[in-house]
């Protein structure tokens, strides 16, 4: 069972519910063993259990934030290819008007194609993943080619190399995003640990209140609804679900106007 997977397709509001949920029944059996202690005559010294307290929750937002800092840093990277990708495109389109009419012509047709497919990728659907990136691929090595016929072209060899430099640099800003995008994101070990030691907090919680014969039927249900709104906000920006928090693609939105207002 992959738990990152799951964690990262589940929407927003369910997920949320769920992990209130989660906490609050862990919490509520850590009470229910303390009171039922407390009626078998056993009392717990009131300094050890906060103190132990204390410390779960200190690990506990040690740990929300390490979380919190993997991912938020992994979705500055992405918002940073967005724009390295539309800068790459768009200095392509324009050094194509230095070859040749012949590649020039299906080298913009290519960029055109290419700029739509990313897009319009639904990356709800991994088919219409699995689809487009077949298909930008197929995009790269057609534009390869097209740089590679220049050699057998009458023409000037810097302004070849400046512009076979722009077509592997598409290229190479490709492959960066899809890993980043696709590949490097909060693994499943680190949901389980965060998980485990929410359960383990809550649980602690449950059993310090319960020790002392209180029953405060808002405070869990306030901890963890705090709880969950940090979980879920990483949960967001690890996920790359359609209706989840994404890098803004408007700087290839840019791009496209730009060579839809040039295109010959």
């Amino acid at each position: 069972m992959d738990l990152a997977r799951i964690v990262t397709s589940l929407p927003p509001s369910i997920f949320f519910i769920l992990f209130v949920i989660f906490c609050v029944l862990f919490a509520e059996a850590g009470s229910l063993i303390a009171r039922k202690r407390v009626k078998a005559g056993v009392v717990e010294p009131e300094a050890p259990v906060g103190t132990a307290v204390g410390a779960m929750l200190g690990l506990l937002a040690f740990m929300l934030g390490f979380t919190f800092s993997l991912t938020a840093s992994r979705f500055s990277t992405r918002k940073e290819l967005v724009i390295k990708q539309a800068n790459a495109i768009g200095t392509c389109y324009v050094r194509a008007s230095m070859i040749p009419p012949k590649q020039k012509t299906e080298v913009r047709k290519l960029l055109h194609e290419y700029v739509e497919l990313l897009l319009n990728i639904d990356y709800a659907s991994p088919e219409h993943i699995a689809e487009v990136t077949a298909r930008t691929a197929k995009i790269h090595v057609m534009l390869w080619n097209q740089a590679a016929s220049l050699v057998q072209e009458d023409m000037d060899s810097e302004l070849r190399t400046f512009f076979s430099g722009s077509v592997n640099e598409i290229m190479e800003i490709a492959r960066e995003r899809k890993t980043v995008t696709f590949t490097y994101r909060i693994s499943g070990i680190i949901w389980t640990s965060l998980f485990v030691l929410t359960a383990v907090c809550m649980f602690a919680i449950g059993y310090q209140t319960g020790s002392y014969g209180k029953r405060r039927i808002l405070d869990m249900p306030l901890l963890a609804a705090a709880f969950a709104m940090v979980v879920v906000l990483i949960a967001d920006m690890d996920s790359t679900g359609i209706h989840r928090l994404k890098a803004s693609l408007q700087p290839l939105k840019d791009v496209q106007e730009t060579m839809h207002e040039n295109f010959p």
